[in-house]
């Protein structure tokens, strides 16, 4: 299967995006509004899992399912022997499993199940998938309970019903990876991206209209494809085979679960320096930590195989 070059582009920004939205007392206060974009970055996270996940056959589940838990849970659980020996973090077992990945982790071993389901009876009715699952979205907002300027992409199990959306549509465009132009796309993205913000910014804030940030699935789906887009032209892939270019592009995004799992704490380290070298050094910070993480979650894997050390592998850059 021949590498799609615009997922590893978009998995890079995915990084960036996440981390960015929780940086905010890194900016100066009145910067702050800037650490922004961590539902666009989950988006399009899980829009690169569908577009990958549903290209290949599945196989039998209980063999498919242990693939992805072999290539998440090594890396949750040095991150928590690694927080309790480094950040004094300490959580017993069924906290580590349930919920030592943060929300993320949980939730996508919950959609794992879902996917597998849909693409063993209808692997060939995506689209009515993606219909069903949008009405299950819709009725599920209505019916939940919610408080006063409510944030549906805030900390609330809601959301895990709204990004499944962006899993299956990322199924949906991999199996039918049709692009715009460049000069279209870019264009396209940037209406999206001010149509999002618009819906989202007024509605979460005032609760008379609170129930409009629904709308705002709309555009985030846009954002997820036309970025897909954009950086599947030519001039992209041109950029991308630059060997510097590439190489950053490859590590950092192979790197997107281990950097969100290990910024938390060092984001609470008060480096002592002005913006925007604090950023800077921060952003290296989190970048060098994942790739650490990386590293030990593959010795603690391999220490439980049967096969020798491949030490190669552990400190493999991609």
């Amino acid at each position: 299967m021949k590498r799609d070059i615009g997922i590893d582009i978009i998995k890079f920004f995915a990084a960036f995006l996440i981390t960015n939205s929780h940086m905010e007392a890194l900016y100066p206060q009145n910067m702050a509004f800037l650490a922004t974009g961590g539902a666009i970055g989950d988006a399009l996270f899980f829009f690169c899992s569908g577009f990958t996940l549903f290209l290949k056959p599945m196989g039998r589940f209980d063999l498919w399912y242990k693939k992805r838990i072999n290539r998440i849970y090594p890396t949750v659980f040095v991150r928590a022997i690694l927080f309790a020996l480094l950040f004094n973090i300490h959580n017993d077992i069924n906290h580590t499993i349930l919920r030592g990945g943060g929300w993320f982790v949980s939730c996508i071993m919950i959609y794992y199940v879902v996917a597998y389901i849909i693409d063993k009876f209808m692997s060939n009715h995506l689209h009515l998938a993606f219909g069903i699952a949008s009405i299950i979205s819709i009725v599920a907002y209505f019916m939940w309970d919610k408080p006063e300027n409510y944030t549906m992409y805030g900390n609330t199990y809601l959301k895990w019903v709204f990004f499944f959306l962006f899993m299956l549509f990322g199924a949906i465009v991999g199996k039918n990876p049709r692009t715009i132009s460049g000069k279209k796309s870019l264009l396209l993205l940037f209406l999206c991206f001010i149509t999002y913000y618009a819906i989202v910014i007024p509605s979460q804030r005032y609760d008379k209209i609170n129930d409009l940030q629904l709308l705002s699935l709309i555009p985030l789906l846009g954002i997820t494809y036309f970025t897909y887009s954009l950086f599947n032209c030519n001039k992209a892939k041109l950029l991308f085979n630059n060997k510097y270019i590439n190489t950053i592009v490859m590590f950092i995004g192979g790197l997107c679960l281990e950097i969100y799992l290990i910024q938390n704490p060092l984001l609470k380290i008060d480096l002592g320096i002005p913006y925007p070298a604090n950023y800077v050094v921060m952003f290296i910070m989190i970048i060098v930590g994942a790739y650490i993480l990386r590293c030990c979650a593959r010795i603690f894997s391999q220490t439980f195989s049967k096969e020798d050390y491949d030490w190669k592998k552990v400190f493999k850059a991609m």
